[in-house]
């Protein structure tokens, strides 16, 4: 999973994120889908440069997903900074939910290459209520799998 600061508004760089994820989608396919975002979660961690993004914030780093025509990209902040980690559809391998008192730990499972273009895997770690989720697992295997 790459990411991509994307704090400003840089053409280079979202053409590169919609190379992978597909263009966002148009208002009307919005409408008649129901949404293009998925619940917001705490992100706690994940494989490579995202744990040493969200080891840096001293307070709780939030995220959600925003659907595309090709996939989605998970959108989240570290310290005034936005990344984006664009994931195509079918670049899900698995996901997991492990419950948590009243919260609910998910991990999903992704494979992706790197910047030298070898084959990658990893994982990306969410917390979020319940409720939460179910949507959010619902939203990935919906649109992502």
């Amino acid at each position: 999973m790459r990411l991509w600061n994307l704090t400003y508004n840089d053409p280079r760089r979202w053409a590169e994120v919609h190379a992978i994820s597909g263009k966002p989608l148009g208002f009307w396919a919005s409408v008649t889908s129901g949404g293009t975002g998925s619940p917001r979660a705490e992100l706690l961690g994940g494989s490579g440069e995202v744990d040493a993004l969200v080891g840096l914030a001293a307070d709780r780093t939030g995220c959600n997903f925003e659907r595309t025509t090709n996939g989605a990209i998970l959108y989240f902040r570290s310290r005034l900074e936005v990344y984006g980690a664009p994931i195509p559809r079918g670049g899900i391998s698995g996901i997991t939910r492990i419950p948590e008192g009243a919260d609910e730990r998910l991990t999903i499972w992704c494979g992706w290459s790197l910047q030298d273009g070898a084959p990658h895997s990893g994982h990306v770690e969410f917390r979020c209520t319940q409720s939460h989720a179910e949507r959010l697992e619902e939203f990935i295997r919906r649109w992502l799998f």
